[in-house]
Parts: structure tokens; C-alpha cells; sequence
């Protein structure tokens, strides 16, 4: 009985010792869980606002932009953040002024993930885009498309592979009548290929800076009076008169790509004119609408400086411009995408970073 009570209490110490040790690591795994979800919900770097990543694409009814964001992790110890993932988002702006949606299409990628990413175009139905791989946006279902939606995007492929500079969409003046020119002009241009006896084409680019390098371009409105064309492509200058001494900094009529002529309004006629608010480098990016004898209808200050605009998006009914606030010490400029009626100057201001 001895040898059979002794084994009966061993056997309870054996049971006892067992419960207790699976007890231990119990409660030691339930301490080792919180701490880490503590570590990554508390303890982790949060993410910072996502920034926009490459350029913006016009559809027939919206803006749309890719935006990056660092996920969040833990904090880096040897500050290079080799660990840290990325996620990209894609924001669509409408252009009928409501709200805009950001949609989530991929989260813990790695730099080399997603460092070719862009919007690919749409073809009215579904935007594309090239993210670690080919999807989409229901533009309808403002959704996702599954993967087994997902097909080779039918868009129009750009023939120029490099970013459109904005100064593509800028034009020195228009023919309003036959043997009339209306032209945004400075002091220089008249001294040269806008002086009588030149000779110009209806469709005249307008640079950004002046031809000498030396600062920005102050432009007048000018009434030019134009000889019969020769082989109905070339204008000989008779002469050209200033409209009023209204001057505007680097001045340049809109028009909708570098083979057209400025876009033209009715009621009253008339054009758009870009111009910047003030010399130095605080200058804004103003647009105006002006009618044919150079009189201000409206203007609208969008906030973006003008040497940081980046991209002109026209359309028939408004035009978009992107850039970046003018500059605050110690802080990053905000991009902005400021959306502009064409007729009524009512603008929709909408920022990137998100």
C-alpha cells in the first residue's frame, strides 16, 4: 500500500507540475500576443499623409491620381527603412464637383514594386492602371475590378514617352478676324518675331521665360494688323498696336494641344489667359478670361506656383492645373489639383496629399 499511495502522489505532483507548466506558457503566449499587437498598433509608426506618384490622368469625367503611403511599422533602428512596405492607392477626382473617392488596389509592396507604376488611361468605362501589374476601376461601381475582370486595357498610347510640359498648352495670340491678330506681348517680342514686316502663323507658342533668360516676361494685349496669308499658312505683320497699358507677367493664351490655336468662348468672345499674380517668387498661377479687345470678364488665382505648375489638363468645359503651393519654411508644399470652369471661372480646389 505504501509503494502504491507514494506512486498515487507522485502521479498528482506529475499532474499538478503539467497543468502549471501548460498554464506558464499559456499565459506567456497570450503576454507575447498583446505585446506584439501592442508593439504594432501603439508602439509602430503611424503612416504619413500619401503623396502623389507619377503624373495625373484627364478621363471624360474625372482626375485621377495615384497616391503612395508608407504602411505602418515598427520603428527603424538603423533609420535606413529597409523594412518598411508601401501602400498605393488611386484618388478620382469627378469633375462635376463631387466628392472624390480613393480606392485601395495594393498595401506591403517594396520599392522596386511599385517604382513604374502609373495610371494607363480609360476607355470610359474602366480606368487602368499598371500597379506591380495590370487592373482597373469600375469607373460605374467606383470599385475594384476581380481579377478575372482584368483584361488588356484598350487606351490610346501616347506617341511622346515623356511627361507633357505644361508650356505645351500656351499660345502667343490668335487670328480673331481675317487680317486681325490679337497676341499677348512683351517689349521684346515686338523687337523681334512679332515685329512689322515678319511674318507669323496662326498656331505661335509662347515661352515661359523671356529669350534672354533674364526674368519673367511682362506682356501687353496687342491689335495686330495682318496682310492676305501667303499660301494660306504665313501672315505678314502690317503693324501692331498696344490695346491698353495693361501689363500681366508671363502672360500666354490656353489653347488644347501644341497644333491648336487658343481656345476660343462665346457670349461674350473671347479666350483664357494664364498669367502669374505678381513678379519675384511669390507669383500664383491666375487664370482670366478675357474678351477679343483684351478686357478682364474674370479671374481666378488657383494658389499654385507658378514655376512649380506642372501639368495643364484642358477639356472643352474646364481645365485642370497641378503644381504646388507656394513654399513655407521647414514644410513641403502642398500639390494641389485646382479644377476651372471655362465659362464661369468657379473652381473646385482638391489636394494630394491624402
Amino acid at each position: 500500500m505504501d509503494k502504491q499511495e507514494a506512486a498515487a502522489a507522485w502521479y498528482r505532483r506529475y499532474r499538478s507540475l503539467r497543468f502549471k507548466l501548460a498554464l506558464f506558457v499559456g499565459v506567456a503566449a497570450l503576454i507575447f500576443g498583446a505585446v506584439m499587437w501592442f508593439g504594432k498598433k501603439v508602439l509602430s509608426v503611424a503612416p504619413a499623409s500619401g503623396v502623389p506618384l507619377g503624373e495625373c490622368v484627364r478621363t471624360e469625367s474625372h482626375i485621377a491620381s495615384l497616391i503612395q503611403a508608407t504602411d505602418p511599422h515598427l520603428p527603424e533602428i538603423s533609420g535606413r527603412g529597409g523594412n518598411t512596405t508601401t501602400s498605393v492607392s488611386i484618388l478620382i477626382i469627378p469633375l462635376d464637383g463631387s466628392e472624390p473617392k480613393k480606392i485601395l488596389i495594393a498595401e506591403g509592396l517594396t520599392s522596386n514594386q511599385f517604382a513604374l507604376a502609373k495610371i494607363l488611361g480609360s476607355d470610359g468605362q474602366v480606368l487602368w492602371f499598371d500597379v506591380n501589374g495590370i487592373g482597373g476601376v469600375d469607373l460605374k461601381r467606383m470599385a475594384l475590378l476581380q481579377p478575372a475582370e482584368v483584361r488588356d486595357p484598350d487606351v490610346p498610347k501616347s506617341a511622346w514617352p515623356f511627361a507633357i510640359s505644361a508650356d505645351t498648352y500656351l499660345s502667343a495670340g490668335f487670328i480673331v478676324a481675317p487680317g486681325q491678330w490679337l497676341g499677348l506681348h512683351s517689349a521684346e517680342d515686338l523687337g523681334g518675331e512679332f515685329a512689322p514686316k515678319k511674318f507669323l502663323r496662326r498656331v505661335v507658342s509662347q515661352p515661359l521665360r523671356s529669350a534672354r533668360g533674364d526674368g519673367i516676361p511682362v506682356r501687353r494685349f496687342y491689335r495686330g494688323v495682318l496682310e492676305a496669308p501667303v499660301d494660306e499658312k504665313y501672315h505678314r505683320i502690317i503693324s501692331m498696336d498696344p490695346l491698353s497699358n495693361d501689363a500681366y507677367f508671363n502672360a500666354a493664351f490656353l489653347r488644347m494641344d501644341d497644333d491648336a490655336e487658343p481656345i476660343r468662348l462665346t457670349d461674350p468672345d473671347g479666350a483664357l489667359m494664364i498669367h502669374t499674380s505678381e513678379p519675384g517668387l511669390k507669383g500664383t498661377t491666375v487664370i482670366s478670361r478675357i474678351d477679343l479687345d483684351g478686357r478682364v470678364i474674370w479671374s481666378v488665382d488657383t494658389a499654385i506656383d507658378r514655376f512649380k505648375l506642372l501639368q495643364i489638363l484642358p477639356g472643352k468645359e474646364s481645365f485642370a492645373f497641378v503644381g504646388t503651393r507656394l513654399p513655407v519654411p521647414d514644410k513641403l508644399s502642398e500639390p494641389l489639383v485646382v479644377i476651372v470652369d471655362i465659362e464661369s471661372g468657379e473652381t473646385s480646389t482638391h489636394s494630394l496629399w491624402r
